[in-house]
């Protein structure tokens, strides 16, 4: 048996998990939104890998606007471009296929749902750290975990898992897959805006400079979960950001890339869900509100034109 995937959204965690999957044994073909004039079908693509994995991948590709219908798709693109992304892929979905979301951030579940025409939704999260460098190759910083959950939780594992699970490190299938995600965002709503703003790698925000906001943020984020209910997850935080910190040092985050760059952040789907979404009646965050607003306005002004792929 055998297992068909198409990745739409083919960045650095993108080009990742394809060379992942296809190790796993999975057909994997890569989608394409390029123009190719009067090419019929877009080239093969080869994607190399190095770091704690060296190899090469060639994968065939498709366009976008093909007919044929998609069994199994990964979306991997920046969380602020999945609506359009999924849109442009919506007539090639059905009740038949699954559609498998790894993007930072919360809320695409209640965005993308009008574009599935009826297929599965997967939600995933995973701390894989890996980047594009200026060849091309994807540097693996680190294996991380993987964790994959229905949207809805739901206690049967899809029968597709086996690949994932040979060719995915430290892969998880999880019956609900909500507290995961929400760990990861609160996580990253500490990380992301300070390194980001601040242009600094991740082991810096326990610097004698960045320590006092570091631990504001946390806090802030703790009284967040803490009006929402999940204890577990605000008493777990202040240990996670260190041990998070210390063992990517020297990483920068993905939204500090996004600012060297000039590019769109996540801030939305990440602080800005966490702010606007989490609780009810949600207690002052005035760092963490302040980081939001900064970043928030430094992407509306943005005149360079933004990438979308992950």
């Amino acid at each position: 048996m055998t297992s068909s995937w198409h990745v739409l959204g083919v960045g650095a965690i993108g080009g990742l998990f394809a060379c992942r999957l296809q190790s796993g044994g999975a057909l994997v073909t890569l989608l394409d939104r390029g123009d190719h004039g009067n090419n019929p079908v877009p080239a093969d693509v080869t994607i190399n890998l190095s770091g704690d994995v060296v190899g090469s991948h060639t994968f065939p590709s498709q366009r976008i606007s093909d007919a044929q219908e998609i069994e199994h798709l990964l979306v991997c693109t920046k969380s602020w471009a999945i609506e359009p992304a999924i849109a442009s892929i919506a007539h090639r979905l059905s009740k038949d296929s699954t559609v498998v979301i790894m993007c930072n951030g919360m809320g695409h579940a209640e965005l993308i749902e009008q574009y599935l025409n009826g297929a599965t939704l997967v939600l995933g999260s995973t701390t894989a750290g890996c980047r594009l460098t200026t060849g091309g190759t994807r540097q693996i910083s680190g294996n991380g975990a993987t964790y994959l959950g229905n949207s809805r939780p739901h206690p049967l594992a899809p029968d597709w898992l086996p690949f994932w699970k040979k060719g995915v490190p430290a892969f998880r299938w999880a019956d609900d897959i909500r507290p995961v995600l929400l760990a990861k965002v609160a996580l990253n709503a500490v990380i992301n805006p300070l390194t980001g703003l601040h242009r600094v790698a991740n082991g810096d925000l326990f610097s004698p400079q960045f320590l006092n906001q570091t631990d504001q943020v946390t806090v802030e984020i703790q009284s967040l979960l803490t009006a929402a209910g999940k204890l577990e997850l605000a008493d777990a935080l202040p240990d996670q950001v260190r041990l998070v910190c210390l063992a990517t040092a020297e990483n920068h985050s993905s939204m500090r890339v996004d600012m060297d760059r000039g590019q769109q952040t996540e801030i939305e789907s990440i602080v800005g869900w966490l702010l606007h979404y989490l609780c009810l009646d949600p207690p002052a965050t005035p760092l963490l509100s302040s980081l939001y607003k900064t970043i928030s306005h430094a992407d509306r002004t943005l005149s360079s034109t933004p990438v979308s792929e992950g």
